[in-house]
């Protein structure tokens, strides 16, 4: 084995014992009352900070408490727009603005800390917003990575009022999230600076659609499409997502209608930790295993399945959260959630000999969860190709014997 692979497959060797309960959600539940207890006052409602949700995928987990390096824990929710720089953010709530970029002086706003803003709202309350856009635009509407741009919008300085809904800025990568998807860091204090948890109140936040808009109307029934979303019909995995849909594991792509699932959009490392923890219902690691996912809205879910044994890395110290998942990663990744082996030595495809993980996809085979990928042959497995989110709910529903 090269040193590429032995690092590729590197995990600790800690095995938890656990129970496959299909009870959590691809994207977090509204939060009990009893998960309130973290803020001596009870619930308060906010706007959802990140808007647009119509035309641009996010996600985000119960990242809090999560390990950060240097001792740190995470004291946020991430929302995440995978790739897309430049989604409006909002103010959720009325207030006053406190701080840009950490600086309570209009004239001296720390351009080289670009770009965060914290709110003291009416209420005693604070909410921080971080790793806004610090990039230029292109002309095609893309963005760069050069680090001189200017995340917040006009007039939002210390001192200033904002309305709830207001635009204060747009979704980025900046300070330490560079090497990151683009996401927005977002904090809740309750009065008296206390930290809490954020994300039932994200779960529970208000959306709207654009800046200072009315909030999102709840989607209509819609005859013309069948099963759990709009944008499946006729893919030839939609049953199977259908299947996952009612299992809990997913509720689709696009908050808050989820009438859509993005079945060709490709899943990340990330994301399929994601799905793991969620099946497995794993608990919260208190280690944090790799170096490049502490700003990853995964980060919980990738140390929650490599203390569990199924996750691995991509080098000794790195995890990749963002690169797309290889079919030969699903394959290990599958075998090690769900225990498969291959007693008889099967060896059903022809073109992942030089794999690292052909025992593995080999296993995957003989237990009826993969049929190959050159149908009706079926003799190859195409190890090194990405899968799309439409391919993955098909394994994962033939693995918890619900597939066809």
């Amino acid at each position: 084995m090269s040193a590429s692979t032995s690092a590729r497959l590197f995990r600790p060797v800690v095995i938890l014992a656990f129970v496959l309960a299909l009870v959590a959600t691809f994207l977090s539940t509204p939060a009990g009352a009893d998960e309130w207890t973290s803020d001596p006052y009870g619930p308060r409602p906010f706007t959802f900070p990140v808007v647009g949700m119509d035309k641009v995928d996010f996600d985000y987990s119960d990242t809090f408490g999560a390990p950060r390096s240097g001792g740190r824990t995470h004291e946020g929710v991430d929302i995440g727009t995978y790739m897309v720089k430049g989604v409006p953010v909002v103010a959720a709530g009325s207030g006053v603005i406190e701080r840009v970029n950490w600086s309570t002086n209009p004239a001296d706003l720390n351009p080289e800390r670009c770009c965060v803003i914290s709110i003291l709202h009416d209420d005693g309350y604070r909410t921080h917003y971080l790793h806004l856009n610090n990039d230029t635009q292109r002309a095609d509407g893309t963005y760069t990575d050069d680090g001189d741009g200017w995340g917040i919008a006009d007039g939002i300085l210390p001192g200033v009022r904002v309305d709830e809904g207001q635009l204060i800025g747009w979704v980025g990568d900046s300070g330490n999230a560079e090497y990151t998807i683009p996401h927005l860091h977002w904090e809740v204090h309750a009065p008296g600076d206390i930290v809490v948890n954020p994300t039932p109140y994200a779960d529970w936040a208000t959306r709207i659609p654009a800046p200072g808009a009315d909030p999102v109307p709840a989607p209509e029934p819609d005859p013309e499409y069948l099963g759990a979303f709009r944008d499946d019909e006729g893919n030839v995995h939609e049953a199977n997502i259908d299947i996952i849909a009612a299992e809990g594991i997913t509720r689709g792509c696009n908050p808050p209608a989820n009438d859509k699932y993005c079945p060709q959009r490709e899943i990340t490392r990330g994301e399929m930790a994601a799905f793991i923890r969620r099946v497995l219902t794993l608990p919260a690691s208190s280690v944090d295993y790799f170096i490049d996912d502490d700003e990853s809205i995964f980060n919980g879910d990738i140390n929650a399945i490599t203390e569990a044994g199924i996750g691995f890395g991509c080098t000794e110290t790195g995890y990749c959260p963002d690169e797309p998942l290889l079919r030969e990663e699903m394959a290990e990744l599958l075998v090690r959630t769900f225990g498969y082996d291959n007693p008889d030595g099967v060896d059903l495809f022809l073109d992942d000999e030089s794999s690292d993980f052909e025992a593995s996809i080999n296993a995957l085979g003989a237990n009826g969860i993969t049929k190959g990928c050159n149908p009706p042959d079926n003799d190859d497995f195409c190890p090194t190709r990405t899968l799309t989110r439409d391919e993955m709910a098909t394994f994962f529903a033939r693995a918890l014997g619900l597939g066809a």
